[in-house]
């Protein structure tokens, strides 16, 4: 392969990666637009939606669902899989294979069984953050589970918890001060993946909950049928924030790395 055809390939790849992006830029700074490119700018569609309490509150909604799930993906992946890779490693497939099963079910089937299981007594949990929390967490848990899964893997575990024990520790304290400490730059990526996951997730959320408690992407739709460049500058906040926590993350995994060794 030619050193030009490689230029040309990235420069294809650069394109069909950010041509979105500063599409959607120039549409929320457009004043209008119906030729190859916008006939004016202005900054009044950002100035309305940062003013806009619904967006805030939307916003806000979104990081607590986010955070929650990132919590609870965490919470459960880890001590499980430590469990799993020091004393059931024969378990690991069947794990593997069942984190894959929120991939197999479409959303619309999910919130159904879900809405039916859950609407009356002993658990009503129907049209409420909880239920929604919950269900974004399992969808979101296979994003999750490849990171923290590979870091484990990637990790002499038996031999630390060994050198642990020796010293005295038990299982809790071998996992808290020992392991996690090693596998922390898979477990930053997977919350990551989970966090991106639950920030834009709209199906779940629509059929689950709607405008009962408004996340973003609900609020987006509903923007987008009266005010499309507000609508756009949500889509490139939306990215920004993505990629701010993707750097922030690196940062975090360089620091781990750092300390661990």
């Amino acid at each position: 392969m030619t050193r030009l055809l490689r230029r040309l390939l990235l420069l294809a790849l650069g394109l069909y990666l950010f041509l979105p992006i500063l599409a959607s830029l120039a549409y929320s700074v457009a004043t209008s637009w119906t030729a190859l490119l916008p006939e004016g700018y202005t900054l009044k569609h950002w100035a309305n939606l940062l003013e806009n309490q619904r967006f805030w509150l939307s916003l806000g909604r979104t990081a607590l669902l986010s955070f929650s799930v990132v919590a609870l993906s965490i919470f459960f992946l880890v001590p499980t899989l430590f469990v799993v890779r020091m004393y059931y490693p024969k378990v690991a497939g069947v794990l593997e294979f069942l984190t894959l099963w929120p991939f197999v079910f479409p959303g619309v089937i999910l919130a159904v069984g879900l809405i039916s299981l859950y609407s009356g007594p002993p658990l009503q949990l129907a049209q409420t953050p909880f239920l929604l929390i919950a269900a974004v967490t399992v969808i979101s848990l296979p994003y999750a589970y490849r990171a923290v899964d590979n870091a484990f893997a990637a990790a002499d575990i038996k031999t630390l918890a060994e050198a642990a024990r020796s010293l005295g520790a038990d299982d809790a304290k071998t996992l808290a001060w020992v392991i996690l400490p090693t596998v922390l730059p898979g477990v930053l990526s997977g919350g990551v993946l989970a966090f991106s996951a639950a920030f834009g997730e709209f199906a779940l959320t629509q059929l689950l909950i709607g405008t009962l408690w408004e996340t973003l992407p609900v609020y987006q739709v509903q923007l987008a049928r009266t005010d499309g460049n507000g609508s756009a500058a949500i889509t490139v906040l939306s990215f920004l924030a993505a990629w701010g926590l993707g750097f922030w993350a690196l940062s975090l995994r360089k620091d781990a790395k750092v300390s661990v060794i």
